[in-house]
C-alpha cells in the first residue's frame, strides 16, 4: 500500500473512531462528527495526502453533509480576516512583480559593512521593512532566499559549511520571523483577526503593533545572536558590496509601476496604523488599495486567478471557518478540559506561564504541521479564563504565535522546505537545521520572558 493510500486510511480510520465513539465530553452528535471531520483533516494535513487548500475544502464539505448549516461551515469566508488576506497577498505580489521588495534589500544590504554579523543585520531589517508590504511568509522567503543563496554562492563559501548555513538559515527566519510584529506581517494576523471576530473581542492594527513589536523584535535578535554563537564560521567574507551593486543596477530606474505600488502600500500602512482614529475597517481599507493597483495598472485582470497562491487562502478561509464550528459545537470548551489543567498551575507566575504555553505550543507542532490547529486549540479554549491571570487576548495570542515556528523536522515548517528546494539542500546539512532549530526554541522562551517585562510596562499583562 502506497505512503498516501495509508495517511489516508489512517484520517478516516481516526475520524470513524471518534464518530463512533458513545459519547465525547458534552458535544451533541453534530458536534462529535465536527470533531471527528477535523480530526480527519489533522491528519491529511500532517501527512500531506492532498494540497492543504483542497483537503480544508474536502473537510467544510464533509461537513455541510454532517449537518452544519452553511452560515457555519462557510463562515470564515465572509470573514474580515480572510478579505485581508485576499487584499495583503496581492500587495506581496506587486512588490515581487515590479521588483520593488528587491530593490529594498539590495539598498538595505548596502548599507552594513560585510560581515557575517553585517549581513545577518541587514536580513533582519530587509525582514522587518518588507513585513510593511509583503504579508505572506511565503512570498518574502521566495525573495529573500534566492538572494541570500545567490550571495553565498558569489562569495564561494564552502557547500555545505557553516558560513553558508548562517546566512541562508538566518536569512529563512528573517523572512519568517518579523511577521509576528504586525497584524498584516504573516498569514497568522488575519487569522487571528477572524478569531477575536469570531469571539466579539475588537482588534485594532495598532493595538497589536504595540503589543508585539518590540517582542518580535528582541525575539529576532535573540535568534541571530545564538545563531552566530552556535555555529561560529571561520574566516571572514568576500567582497558582498560590488555583487549587491551589480544586482542592484541590473533592476535599473523605479519604473512608474513600482512607484505606483510603493504609494498604494505606504497609503495601506498608514491608513491600517491610523485606524483608531478614522474607523475605516481594515478589511475595507486592503480591499480599496487592491483595486487600486488593479486600476494603477500594475496588476493585471488575468493575475486576478494567478497572482496570489488560491490554495492558501482557501486553507486560511477553511481554518477560519473550522474555528466557528469548533466554538459553536463547543470543541474548543472540550479542548480546554486538557489544556487548561495544563496551564493552569503557572498561571499565578507570568514567566512559569509563558514558558509552560509556549514549550506546549512547541510540542502540539510535532502533530499540527500547518499551525493553525495549534492556534485555534490554545487561544480558543484559553480566551475566556486567560484574563482572570491578567493575559489580555492580544497577548494570548503573541505567546500562542511566537512558539510557532519550529523546525526540528523540516514537516513542521513550509518555509524551511522551500528553503531546501531554493538551495537543493546544498546550504546546509540536517545537523545545521537542527543545532539552529534549537537555538530558535531557547530563544523563543527567553523572547517570551522579555516580552512579560514589555507587556507589563505598557499595561498589557
Amino acid at each position: 500500500m502506497g505512503r498516501r493510500l495509508m495517511s489516508a486510511s489512517g484520517g478516516i480510520a481516526v475520524a470513524a473512531v471518534i464518530a463512533a465513539w458513545p459519547q465525547i465530553g458534552q458535544l451533541d452528535a453534530t458536534g462529535q462528527r465536527a470533531l471527528a471531520l477535523i480530526a480527519l483533516g489533522v491528519v491529511w494535513w500532517a501527512t500531506n495526502v492532498l494540497n492543504a487548500g483542497i483537503t480544508a475544502v474536502m473537510v467544510l464539505g464533509l461537513m455541510l453533509a454532517a449537518g452544519v448549516p452553511g452560515s457555519v461551515a462557510l463562515s470564515g469566508f465572509a470573514a474580515s480576516g480572510f478579505w485581508i488576506l485576499v487584499s495583503v497577498l496581492f500587495f506581496g505580489h506587486a512588490m515581487d512583480k515590479t521588483g520593488l521588495a528587491r530593490r529594498i534589500a539590495y539598498r538595505i544590504l548596502l548599507v552594513f559593512r560585510p560581515t557575517y554579523p553585517g549581513i545577518l543585520a541587514a536580513f533582519l531589517l530587509i525582514g522587518f521593512v518588507l513585513t510593511l508590504g509583503i504579508p505572506s511568509m511565503t512570498v518574502r522567503t521566495a525573495i529573500l532566499v534566492p538572494i541570500a543563496w545567490a550571495l553565498v554562492r558569489a562569495i564561494g563559501l564552502e557547500l555545505p559549511g557553516r558560513g553558508s548555513a548562517l546566512i541562508v538559515i538566518s536569512t529563512f527566519e528573517m523572512a519568517v520571523l518579523p511577521g509576528c510584529a504586525l497584524l498584516t506581517g504573516a498569514l497568522w494576523g488575519p487569522y487571528l483577526a477572524g478569531l477575536f471576530a469570531n469571539q466579539r473581542i475588537p482588534l485594532a492594527w495598532l493595538d497589536y503593533a504595540r503589543v508585539m513589536f518590540v517582542p518580535t523584535a528582541a525575539w529576532c535578535v535573540l535568534v541571530l545572536a545564538g545563531n552566530l554563537l552556535v555555529l561560529r564560521p571561520q574566516g571572514g567574507l568576500g567582497v558582498t558590496r560590488d555583487i549587491v551593486l551589480k544586482e542592484l543596477k541590473a533592476l535599473g530606474t523605479m519604473r512608474r509601476e513600482e512607484a505606483i505600488t510603493l504609494v498604494v502600500v505606504g497609503l495601506s500602512i498608514a491608513a491600517w496604523a491610523s485606524q483608531p482614529w478614522h474607523r475605516i475597517p481594515a478589511e475595507a481599507i486592503g480591499m480599496l488599495a487592491m483595486t487600486a493597483l488593479f486600476a494603477g495598472g500594475v496588476l493585471q485582470p488575468s493575475e486576478i486567478g494567478t497572482g496570489i497562491p488560491w490554495h492558501l487562502a482557501l486553507f486560511v478561509g477553511g481554518m477560519l471557518s473550522l474555528s466557528t464550528v469548533m466554538t459553536t459545537y463547543k470543541i474548543s470548551t472540550w479542548l480546554a478540559g486538557f489544556i487548561v489543567p495544563l496551564v493552569a498551575p503557572s498561571a499565578g507566575n507570568p514567566w512559569a506561564l509563558v514558558t509552560v504555553l509556549g514549550l506546549a505550543v512547541m510540542a502540539m507542532r510535532f502533530i499540527d504541521p500547518v499551525g493553525f490547529i495549534s492556534i485555534a486549540a490554545f487561544f480558543l479554549a484559553l480566551v475566556g479564563i486567560a484574563p482572570n491571570w491578567g493575559v489580555s487576548p492580544v497577548v494570548l495570542a503573541g505567546i500562542v504565535v511566537l512558539p510557532l515556528h519550529v523546525f526540528w523536522f523540516n514537516y513542521q515548517n513550509i518555509w524551511i522546505v522551500m528553503t531546501e528546494g531554493i538551495t537543493t539542500k546544498q546550504a546546509y546539512t540536517d545537523r545545521d537545521r537542527q543545532r539552529l532549530g534549537t537555538v530558535y526554541a531557547v530563544a523563543t522562551v527567553m523572547a517570551l520572558w522579555i516580552a512579560v517585562g514589555w507587556w507589563k510596562l505598557i499595561g498589557a499583562m
